[in-house]
């Protein structure tokens, strides 16, 4: 497609106008701030409420009743963080449930406002955001989200469809895009992607990790890459959308490319 200035297009022989985006970006931050302010409320409500009904707050104050009640208080303020949290995730799972999940395909970005598909893929974006960057004292959200029984309804109702366990939270966008095979190792900070976003549209494509896949840190891969059994990505390297990498092949590099082939894991035993 050929360009006149970075506002303008041609399709078919038909000149177009990119639209003026903030609205629509200024429509998800609000979106984005009471989801937040709904996921927080709602389990810190339901936490209190869980120990008013209990009677588990200790007698006397913490600050004048000694070491026993110092003590007292620590253990019931452990018990709330961790109510909160699976509350906190529970609340993901009941948001992400009437969400239609976003088909793939290629969805152009010429209206005021965007398409269904979307739409819906915004909506489930700010679930993302909310999983991944949740409020104080949420820090417990990725060990229960990725620990049973929490993970079985993260992983059905939410994404990603993964087969693998992880010690750092790798950053999955669009994770009902994205499926994960056996012992994939995904270093720190690195991201997957769902989809990729062209000048003037927004393409949603499924990104497929087989087994024994070795991802390094801080790694980028974008929507509708194919990385097969025994492959190794190397840390920093932006894997392009649509890239296939073979089985047992070290890639790496901005953009990365094949660097060499790798031995087979049987051939390592």
């Amino acid at each position: 497609m050929s360009t006149c200035d970075p506002t303008h297009g041609q399709v078919a022989g038909v000149p177009w106008r990119i639209p003026d985006q903030r609205a629509g970006l200024r429509w998800f931050l609000m979106l984005d701030a009471a989801t937040r302010l709904v996921l927080w409320g709602g389990a810190l409500s339901l936490t209190l409420a869980v120990f008013c009904i209990l009677s588990a707050w200790p007698v006397g104050s913490p600050a004048t009743g000694g070491l026993r009640a110092a003590w007292l208080w620590g253990v019931a303020a452990v018990r709330f963080v961790v109510l909160f949290n699976v509350f906190y995730v529970l609340g993901l799972v009941l948001l992400r449930l009437p969400v239609p999940t976003p088909r793939e395909g290629r969805y152009e970005l010429r209206g005021r406002w965007p398409g269904r598909q979307v739409f819906w893929s915004c909506l489930v974006a700010v679930l993302t955001k909310a999983r991944y960057q949740p409020p104080f004292p949420a820090f417990l959200v990725f060990h229960l989200a990725n620990l049973p029984p929490l993970v079985w309804l993260m992983e059905r109702v939410f994404g990603p469809r993964s087969q693998s366990a992880y010690v750092t939270e790798p950053q999955v966008l669009d994770p009902h895009l994205v499926t994960l095979g056996r012992n994939v190792v995904i270093g720190f900070q690195a991201t997957i992607a769902g989809h990729y976003q062209e000048r003037d549209a927004v393409v949603f494509r499924r990104t497929i990790i087989e087994d024994n896949v070795v991802i390094g840190g801080h790694a980028v891969i974008f929507g509708g890459v194919h990385i097969r059994s025994g492959s190794m990505i190397g840390a920093g390297a932006v894997v392009l959308p649509g890239t296939v990498v073979g089985p047992n092949e070290f890639w790496a590099g901005v953009p990365a490319r094949k660097v060499r082939d790798l031995p087979p894991l049987n051939a390592l035993s």
